[in-house]
């Protein structure tokens, strides 16, 4: 079914006319001489995938209308129409929760680009949202809509249905543990018990895991459960896997292999049902290698392997995290006022910037731009330098393609760019671009006798 286009503009003529131009693309165009026309078609459940609509209307406002949508839709992207005078009211609203502006008269090639863009956006959203319905993983907290996460989702829900155990690899801050959760919420078992295996001394570990008798060592005046009791029937997720002591390992293996194991200072072995989720950020058969880690333990753990990708080879899920970690900032909006948005420069740097920390530096990024900000819109200057100045050069280049600059124009921004990140050196600038220093230094000499693009 081809997508809904509401069109709000009091001119008939002008009305009919982008009528016009949105059917012949293949949309479905509705026509709206008012914004409370438009509203009360949308609450009636005959709503659209866009609204496009002018900013100066009779009755309510364009910037009514916007605010009111982002109130009761936020989903629905705006696109604002108006006169070249009311540019910045036009700008104001886009900070405000806009999805883009045009300004008349329009021209009918901006008109379907804007339009397109808008929808891209709202397919993506949707696509998101399917993706993880389907999967039966909405509520384990995943977002993103990349290949290589929605194969990994694809190989949770496989794992989950099985009893044996599970390897999630990974680097620091992609979310191993929250893979964890998923697998075991959809698996059907009991409990999820956690422990990190580095985060407590190794004397203490055999304890903590396996329990103790009352008198096992000094201290230990009552019997006490080890992690492997409370998660019978459910699921036992042993992070930082490769820091286990060696002396526990092989204790670790017969568990795997036997489903049973001993109290520290017991004699009598105790059956348990656990399925075991191990991660780890290091190669463990590097480690195997090396003799800090059993070769057989390994083996045993790594029947399932799930590897999450790490930020950088996935950054098409950037904008879909970082909306996701401002909507859960947990600061209360103000009563009518629209949630926050990242502007486009700065989704642009956030896009850019490897991410070395990956979803929980962009999680915590994100805390401290809700923070900075002094609006309701992130911009780049709410951003920590790392992050801005990273993707400078980047985020030029996408302004360059957003404006219609020519290849000669996005040529001279970037080498410009690289040369004030190499503080000037125009050697260093030359090895970077991969230029000889004759070539950097004649485009540079044309450079000085023409107009900036900016």
């Amino acid at each position: 079914m081809s997508e809904r286009v509401l069109v709000i503009e009091d001119d008939r003529e002008l009305r009919e006319l982008l009528l016009e131009v949105l059917t012949h693309d293949g949309y479905q165009a509705v026509g709206f001489p008012t914004a409370e026309a438009a509203l009360r078609a949308i609450e009636a459940d005959q709503g659209g995938d866009l609204v496009l609509t002018d900013l100066m209307l009779p009755g309510m406002s364009g910037r009514e209308l916007v605010l009111e949508l982002r109130r009761r839709r936020p989903e629905l992207n705006v696109v604002v129409m108006t006169a070249f005078g009311s540019i910045d009211s036009a700008i104001e609203l886009v900070k405000a929760g806009a999805f883009d502006y045009l300004t008349k008269p329009l021209a009918t090639d901006e008109l379907r680009l804007a339009v397109e863009r808008a929808l891209e956006e709202s397919r993506r959203r949707r696509s998101v949202a399917q993706a993880l319905q389907q999967d039966g993983l909405e509520a384990a907290g995943f977002v993103g809509a990349s290949a290589p996460m929605r194969e990994l989702l694809r190989l949770v829900a496989r794992a989950a249905g099985s009893p044996h155990p599970v390897l999630i690899v990974g680097e620091s801050g992609t979310g191993k543990e929250l893979v964890a959760r998923a697998v075991h919420r959809l698996s059907g078992r009991a409990a999820f018990v956690s422990v990190n295996c580095g985060a407590l001394p190794d004397q203490l570990m055999e304890s903590e895991l396996f329990g103790h008798e009352r008198g096992a060592f000094t201290g230990a005046d009552r019997t006490k459960d080890g992690l492997f009791h409370v998660a019978d029937k459910g699921t036992l997720f042993l992070d930082e896997i490769a820091e286990l002591p060696m002396a526990l390992q092989p204790k670790l293996l017969r568990a795997l292999e036997h489903g049973e194991i001993r109290r520290v200072g017991g004699t009598q072995p105790i059956a348990v049902d656990v399925r075991v989720v191990a991660a780890t950020h290091r190669d463990l058969e590097a480690e195997a290698e090396a003799g800090r880690f059993r070769s057989d333990l390994l083996w045993r753990l790594n029947v399932l392997t799930l590897s999450v990708p790490p930020l950088r080879e996935r950054p098409s899920d950037i904008p879909l995290l970082a909306e996701h970690f401002l909507a859960a900032t947990g600061e209360p909006d103000a009563a009518g006022s629209p949630p926050r948005r990242v502007s486009a420069e700065a989704m642009a740097r956030l896009r850019s910037y490897p991410w070395p920390g990956n979803v929980r530096e962009l999680r915590n990024t994100m805390l401290r731009a809700a923070t900075m900000t002094s609006g309701r819109t992130i911009e780049v200057g709410d951003l920590p330098p790392r992050v801005a100045d990273a993707g400078r050069a980047a985020a030029l280049v996408a302004g360059a393609a957003e404006r219609r600059l020519s290849l000669d124009d996005v040529e001279r921004m970037y080498i410009e760019e690289v040369l004030r990140q190499a503080g000037g050196n125009k050697s260093r600038a030359a090895e970077i671009l991969g230029l000889d220093r004759k070539t950097l230094y004649r485009k540079l000499e044309d450079y000085r006798s023409e107009p900036s693009p900016d």
